[in-house]
């Protein structure tokens, strides 16, 4: 219980005040020690061998009392415990954390990969652990000022190699533990691993490259932690240590184990990679910085999340709408409030202006209004949501002329697409956020030369948005009867985007009025008015003009609300 107690005391000082720290024994374990941390609440169990000392040779005892260790098993456990906290922050909110974050980990992941022949790019997750580990471990040693429970462990691993019929280090891993003691070693660290060195030609190479690529003999730790030189360092690491690799490392890097128990060459980050939450820390990490889709996993999935994580500061706040009474669309532009005029309970207190007469609150313009026929019940809302998304090749470009950085958006995230696709993930957050998205039916529609489209429940929506994320960039042309047929007249609500003429508008029209019969329907309009807007003016349904990226994304959001949030209301 004393341990633990210590052990709970270090974690909290680091600044980790949530979660558990466990502490099994066992008497039947694969290894002496492991650990693991949970991403998602922070609990950490760390379990030891029944019996296992990691002091019991004449050396060890020696370098024990030169370190001046109490006792030996809570040396370990500290230091194994700073090193697996050390891969986020250490201590918390310091900024010095290696990869610190799954964005960090990806790039470096990224670097190892490209620096690695085919032959052995299995071995990536292992070398660029190990990378980390070095920057990682840097760290530890100067926040603790002690890191010798660390060296105890790679003093077992030596003794755990040679049990697997190693004369002592294989390659790539005696070259790691030499880079990290002539990074913070001394002596008598120095003095207690030499023992499972082999000192070969090929790692003593390896290793003096490495100290010369990466510039260690300056052990300045604000330069390792210079996050943007990571994938740089990670590739000249890689490239250093890579002809080590011809025999495969059989020791491990640190204690920590997945969430299975499983013996894995990465860290909690690593783990949490693997998660929907850390992939779309991934995407958005990446696209704030400027840089192009992550190789380790799919385009498609990178940017599926990106678009959720963008859609989710789409702001909702219209009023609800229904069939035959004024449709009131939120209005996107605002003028100064007239006293004389305006009635001061509609005044939008967040927005300011400046007049001859001082400061003054907003007044939204006269919103356009619309009416349609009623058929309101409680909880039923139109079963089916279509959207009509068009993708032709102008949908590439800038609403004012600028596509934006393609870096990451291959569409670029300035374009009209872009935007339409915000909207688009917004719409399908809002229904979610109101519980409505797994009681109804989901249909996408794209169409330029072809008209494509999809239609699933909430459970398989991710066809809908792979669909989404797969433009062609062609002619505008429009087949309305497919759109038709896959209503199938169930009550729905369809929404259409497009920028410019329909190709075959004329002898769509008729297909298409059909589409917006006894529908809830409403079309967004990038642009000017046009003979396809005109007739559907003409049609006494609604169309709305955008002249900009929010107000096209917000638009789409808000003729969505209005659709639906009355219903959810009763």
């Amino acid at each position: 219980m004393n341990l633990v107690q210590e052990l709970n005391r270090i974690k909290n000082s680091i600044g980790l005040v949530s979660g558990t720290l466990k502490l099994n024994e066992y008497d039947e374990a694969k290894e002496n020690v492991s650990a693991h941390i949970n991403p998602k609440d922070w609990t950490i169990e760390m379990n030891v061998k029944k019996g296992f000392n990691p002091v019991t040779g004449r050396r060890q005892k020696a370098y024990a009392r030169k370190k001046k260790i109490e006792d030996a098993k809570t040396q370990l456990l500290t230091d194994i415990l700073h090193h697996e906290l050390g891969h986020w922050e250490l201590p918390f909110n310091s900024g010095f954390g290696c990869p610190y974050d799954t964005h960090n980990h990806d790039l470096v992941l990224e670097a190892v990969k490209e620096s690695l022949p085919e032959d052995k790019q299995g071995q990536a997750g292992y070398v660029a652990n190990a990378f980390e580990d070095l920057i990682n471990n840097a760290r530890c040693r100067d926040y603790t000022g002690n890191f010798s429970g660390q060296v105890l462990f790679w003093d077992d691993q030596g003794f755990q190699s040679r049990k697997q019929g190693q004369e002592g280090y294989t390659p790539f891993y005696e070259a790691f533990v030499k880079l990290n003691m002539h990074l913070w070693g001394d002596n008598a660290d120095k003095a207690l691993l030499k023992r499972h060195n082999l000192n070969t030609k090929e790692v003593e190479k390896a290793v003096n490259k490495a100290i010369k690529e990466l510039n260690l003999d300056e052990k300045d730790i604000n330069k390792l932690f210079d996050k943007s030189r990571w994938p740089e360092m990670a590739s000249r690491f890689t490239k250093a240590l890579e002809p080590l690799l011809e025999i495969p490392p059989t020791e491990r890097l640190s204690a920590w184990q997945d969430s299975q128990g499983q013996d894995a060459s990465g860290n909690g980050l690593e783990e949490k990679a693997s998660t929907k939450e850390g992939k779309e820390e991934v995407a958005y990490g990446r696209y704030k910085s400027g840089e192009g889709l992550s190789p380790n996993f799919e385009s498609h999935e990178q940017l599926d999340l990106l678009y959720r994580r963008l859609a989710r500061s789409i702001p909702v706040e219209v009023e609800a709408m229904t069939r035959e009474q004024g449709l009131a669309i939120a209005p996107l532009n605002f003028r100064p409030f007239d006293p004389e005029t305006d009635d001061i309970r509609k005044v939008k207190h967040t927005k300011l202006y400046a007049t001859d007469e001082g400061i003054t609150f907003g007044y939204q313009r006269t919103p356009l209004t619309i009416t349609q026929k009623a058929k309101v019940q409680k909880r039923s809302f139109p079963d089916f949501k279509m959207v009509v998304l068009d993708n032709s090749g102008s949908m590439q470009e800038g609403i004012n002329g600028n596509q934006g950085d393609t870096t990451f958006i291959p569409w670029g995230d300035n374009s009209k697409y872009h935007y339409a696709l915000l909207g688009f993930y917004g719409i399908e957050q809002f229904l979610q956020s109101q519980g409505i998205a797994q009681y109804i039916g989901h249909g996408l529609s794209l169409f330029s030369s072809n008209t494509r489209y999809e239609e699933s429940d909430f459970k398989n929506i991710q066809k809908l948005r792979k669909l989404a994320l797969s433009p062609d960039w062609e002619d505008t042309r429009l087949d309305a009867k497919t759109l038709v047929d896959a209503l199938n007249g169930r009550e729905s609500f369809v929404l259409s985007i497009s920028d410019g003429e329909i190709e075959n508008w004329s002898s769509a029209k008729s297909e298409f009025e059909r589409l917006t019969k006894d529908n809830y329907f409403a079309h967004i309009q990038i642009g000017r008015s046009n003979a396809f807007t005109q007739d559907l003016e003409n049609m006494e349904l609604p169309v709305f003009y955008v002249n900009s990226g929010d107000e096209l994304s917000k638009l789409m959001v808000n003729t969505a609300t209005n659709t639906y949030k009355r219903f959810v209301k009763q």
